[in-house]
């Protein structure tokens, strides 16, 4: 049986699911729930935002896994923020 995770999505707009987390495989890419959060909360020009756990930017084109996330994980989800460098 292949491992899981329990992922929940903050964004701006609410939370995807609105209560608790969504069972995912570990070894699915993390872009999948967030279109699935878009269709949800109907979210427009989602484009340009990137996705954090704990403070940590993630690559949403990676699965959880790769991205070493695993147990539950909150995905903070939003416009990306501009800073100096």
């Amino acid at each position: 049986m292949a491992k899981t995770v329990e992922v929940s999505i903050s964004t701006g707009s609410g939370f995807f699911p609105e209560e608790g987390f969504v069972r995912v495989p570990e070894d699915e890419k993390v872009h999948f729930l967030l279109e699935k959060a878009q269709l949800t909360l109907d979210l427009k020009d989602t484009g340009d935002w990137g996705v954090n756990v704990a403070g940590r930017r993630i690559d949403p084109e990676q699965t959880y896994a790769e991205n070493g996330l695993g147990g539950e994980v909150t995905l903070s989800w939003g416009p990306k923020r501009g800073g100096g460098g």
